[in-house]
């Protein structure tokens, strides 16, 4: 054909695709039991009542954030099967396992694998089928053909022993994730962990905030390192407004409280829920993920919701530009107060929350992502500027803006009818 008098060129003929947008499907075994992940009404649910994650994934699989750090969440649990296949477990390697000294100088003797609080050691329980499975949900490893996928692929898992309805064992592990992230933090990345959430599925039944004060306190000092934590309520049906929980009737603002809904995107039943107490749901029934033995079954509870928030605010982390990582590493508690905000504010709206959680919704994390990267944002460290002045006196103030979003931003502040000694001063 090309030989011929009246063909000027010639090609091979090549196919051509729409460029819609592909979500991402891993070739994990069993993703396909995953309903909350990717609900194709698989097992009589209702399509698409997910978190939407295969669409998240097209934006990051996780693991590392925009500036390289390797992003660790804390899983307080019954420990945690440490020779799941599945699972990618943070190791101390500043720490040398079993010499009964503390290397690292952390204040913890043989930490290497982790902590356990219940016996103020480093041997991190390992049959823990609970643990496990929460720990799958957080971040399971995907794509690698094999079992099931966490809502972070490439997270790794901190196991901290320490799930008690006892407060001095669920603060000294508490304390010990506050630890690895100070660390980590003092020491410009070389050691401890770049922990960003811990998950507490676990809590004291009708507790009352009053009574577990430096547990609550505890959530407060790690929000003022940047690190949010995760409570998964009652699996009764009770309104944590009115009946109390520990923990998810705390009012700390860097707690995110977590309700169970099922495949049908409805609460379930045996779930609690609270208009000023419950954040928002997350899928927490028949939730199928690793458990011992590089074994995988079906878990149903608040203690499965709770986990896939805290895969979700880690892939936040890793889906975060350099503009919000730069505002996070100088203002960690405010940067992790806009990660919360906007889990909070991406939820899919469902009737059976609404009125009765503060969202009115359940979680979705590809919603999440969108709000974090396509909306500029600006923070104010206060709302407004009050000072009472005596006649010939001078006084100042401070209004810290920051832009927390991935655009320059444009902005101007002015006074309504701005008298002559009154000014205004940029730094």
């Amino acid at each position: 054909v090309r030989l011929h008098k009246e063909v000027v060129n010639a090609q091979n003929n090549h196919k051509i695709a729409l460029r819609d947008d592909q979500e991402v499907i891993p070739d994990d075994e069993h993703f396909d039991l995953q309903w909350s992940m990717k609900n194709t009404g698989q097992g009589g649910g209702l399509p698409d009542a997910d978190i939407d994650a295969t669409d998240a994934w097209e934006i990051t699989k996780g693991g590392l954030t925009v500036f390289g750090d390797t992003i660790v969440v804390a899983v307080i649990d019954g420990g945690a099967d440490l020779e799941h296949e599945d699972l990618d477990f943070w190791k101390n390697h500043g720490e040398i396992p079993d010499n009964d000294i503390d290397d690292d100088g952390n204040g913890y003797v043989d930490d290497y694998d982790g902590w356990n609080a219940y016996q103020q050691n480093g041997d991190v329980p390992t049959t823990s089928s609970h643990g496990t499975h929460v720990a799958g949900i957080v971040g399971a490893i995907g794509n690698n053909d094999i079992g099931v996928t966490g809502v972070n692929m490439h997270v790794k898992i901190l196991p901290v022993g320490g799930s008690s309805t006892t407060e001095s064992i669920a603060v000294e592990a508490l304390s010990y994730v506050y630890t690895i992230r100070e660390q980590y933090d003092l020491s410009g990345g070389t050691e401890g962990a770049f922990v960003v959430a811990d998950n507490c599925s676990f809590g004291v039944n009708n507790g009352q905030p009053e009574d577990y004060p430096i547990w609550e306190a505890m959530y407060d000092s790690l929000g003022q390192l940047g690190v949010l934590s995760i409570g998964a309520t009652a699996n009764a049906n009770w309104n944590i407004d009115e009946t109390g929980d520990i923990p998810t009737a705390f009012t700390t603002d860097h707690l995110i409280t977590v309700t169970n809904t099922t495949n049908q995107d409805v609460k379930r039943s045996s779930a609690g829920y609270g208009l000023t107490t419950i954040d928002l749901g997350a899928p927490g029934s028949g939730i199928y993920s690793t458990v011992l033995n590089n074994e995988y079954n079906y878990k149903t509870g608040t203690s499965m919701s709770a986990p896939h928030v805290a895969g979700a605010v880690a892939l936040l982390f890793a889906a975060a530009d350099t503009s919000f990582m730069n505002f996070y590493t100088n203002n960690p508690s405010e940067g992790a107060l806009i990660i919360k905000d906007y889990i909070l504010n991406g939820v899919d709206q469902l009737s059976s929350l609404e009125g009765i959680t503060v969202t009115g919704g359940r979680l979705n994390v590809f919603n999440s992502i969108n709000l974090m990267l396509d909306r500029p944002g600006i923070s104010i460290n206060k709302d407004s500027v009050y000072i009472e002045m005596l006649i010939n006196t001078t006084e100042t103030d401070t209004l810290k803006i920051a832009n927390t979003g991935s655009d320059t931003l444009f902005y101007s502040i002015e006074i309504m009818d701005q008298p002559s000694w009154i000014s205004l001063s940029q730094y």
